[in-house]
């Protein structure tokens, strides 16, 4: 078998979620997404070398049972998770199976990095309380309901902003926080007043 490298990618127009993929050569699908009409070029934030292809669809399939609302889109790999939690998923596989010499994380040349990342929005950083109604910006009787710091309930179903947004505007991946109000205010906006005050 032809071995290859389960990646991490991260772009700063996707600040609250990681793209999962496969492949035998990182860089060169690295060039290859950066391409596809996002403003700015993906990051390679960690690999895992793999002995086989496609490796990557047992990591989905293993993030789809633990927590089926992470995937932003059902057949797409992309995830609402920040980049350490995803590194720490390769991470835990690498230390049970005795391959921690084949992950290796990324150092960001600085002088190379194209914008700060934010973190993803921690509601009760943003001073947004559990059981707070945030609105949908294009359609206000879209509602869900704030239940954790970083999850919403909608359809009764425990999920996230990003997960919300990118199924009512059909979306592959979307910053659900650009389209949803807490009191009238963009939930992008508050965390730009508050959680992200520093960055």
């Amino acid at each position: 078998m032809e071995k290859g490298f389960i990646y991490i990618m991260t772009n700063p127009a996707l600040r609250d979620m990681v793209k999962i993929g496969y492949a035998a050569d990182v860089e060169k699908r690295r060039k290859q997404l950066s391409s596809t009409g996002l403003p700015y070029d993906y990051e390679v934030y960690a690999t895992y070398e793999t002995s086989g292809n496609l490796e990557d669809l047992k990591l989905h399939k293993m993030i789809d049972k633990l927590n089926p609302d992470l995937r932003v889109v059902s057949n797409k790999e992309f995830f609402v998770m920040t980049p350490q939690e995803a590194y720490e998923l390769l991470e835990n596989i690498a230390t049970i199976s005795g391959t921690m010499d084949k992950l290796k994380k990324i150092k960001v040349d600085e002088t190379k990095k194209q914008t700060v990342k934010k973190p993803a929005v921690n509601f009760a950083k943003c001073g947004i309380p559990v059981g707070a109604e945030l609105v949908f910006t294009e359609d206000p009787t879209v509602k869900v309901t704030v239940i954790s710091d970083r999850k919403v309930q909608w359809n009764e179903e425990e999920t996230s902003l990003s997960a919300v947004a990118a199924l009512l505007k059909h979306s592959k991946a979307i910053q659900g926080s650009a389209f949803f109000t807490y009191n009238g205010k963009l939930i992008t906006k508050i965390a730009e007043e508050t959680q992200w005050n520093d960055y």
